[in-house]
């Protein structure tokens, strides 16, 4: 009789990531860049400078497949008031999908809001294939997390990622008030 291998604890982080579980994700990764080759936000898509960036950042959400800086990608994804929120994700997401599955690096303090900005562009309501592209890579992503020792994203508490409805209007601001009427350093409420 041959003696068997010694069962792993049950538990988060016990059983190192399946191959399987990283080439889902690999492969959910590919399919979220052949399926989202080529969007670009609307062309009369506007964000405040003196809130988001200037307009040549703007300028490069109009412009398919261009990488955009890790500091440009975050305000890009977090930003609540964009006019089409799911064509600026739609935009982002071949990007914004590797670094989130990285850590968000700089940015990982704001893994709270990964679930808000999905929200808020209403994947599920895109057509099909987009949307199911969607579904499969947080699947991937989710199951890949829960498999790995030491995730590089501590999506692993479901209610940090769990999409939540989206504030009526952005933080700080009521709706219809404008950014002149705000400097950059004020934080006082409108």
């Amino acid at each position: 009789m041959t003696e068997r291998e010694p069962v792993p604890e049950l538990g988060h982080g016990s059983v190192p990531a399946a191959p399987a579980d990283r080439a889902r994700l690999d492969r959910a990764l590919d399919r979220l860049a052949v399926t989202f080759r080529g969007m670009t936000a609307r062309a009369d898509e506007a964000q405040c400078e003196c809130h988001w960036g200037n307009p040549e950042e703007l300028a490069l959400l109009k412009l398919p497949d261009t990488e955009l800086d890790l500091d440009l990608l975050h305000r890009t994804w977090s930003a609540p008031d964009w006019s089409d929120h799911g064509a600026v994700l739609r935009r982002v997401l071949p990007q914004f999908a590797r670094v989130l599955t990285g850590g968000l690096g700089a940015y990982a303090y704001d893994i709270d809001k990964v679930g808000i900005s999905f929200h808020r562009a209403a994947w599920q309501q895109w057509p099909a294939p987009q949307s199911a592209a969607v579904r499969e890579f947080l699947h991937a992503w989710w199951a890949h997390a829960l498999l790995t020792r030491t995730p590089r994203s501590p999506c692993t508490n479901s209610s940090r990622c769990a999409p939540r409805p989206p504030p009526t209007s952005a933080p700080g601001r009521r709706s219809g008030t404008t950014c002149a009427t705000r400097s950059p350093t004020d934080t006082s409420p409108t």
